[in-house]
């Protein structure tokens, strides 16, 4: 009886702080605040290559500590020049395969 929801007071809330469709105050149609749909380009914002280049940072370097944890030797000053490099190839490369892409849609 814990997942039913009533109504008791004039907002619509229920006795479990949720709203009357179960999901609270975040409905499907909404957007994350700073963001708005293109109509042209779908609902979805671009992919920024900057996020992907941190998470890829972030991914390797979470490999890197797997990998010493395991018992592996790693030469971090090696290690930190090629992520470096890494990460401004693809900081120069990704926009421009994204105006690439932007260029070819009519």
């Amino acid at each position: 009886m814990s997942d039913d929801v009533t109504a008791d007071d004039a907002t619509g809330q229920g006795t479990n702080g949720q709203g009357t469709n179960g999901q609270g105050t975040h409905g499907q149609g909404t957007t994350r605040p700073g963001t708005t749909p293109d109509p042209e380009r779908g609902h979805r914002p671009p992919v920024r290559v900057g996020g992907v280049v941190w998470g890829l940072i972030v991914v390797l370097v979470g490999a890197g500590v797997l990998l010493v944890a395991a018992g592996y030797t790693i030469d971090v000053q090696l290690a930190v020049i090629v992520l470096l490099i890494a990460a401004g190839v693809g900081l120069i490369v990704g926009p421009v395969i994204q105006g690439l892409r932007r260029g070819r849609t009519p």
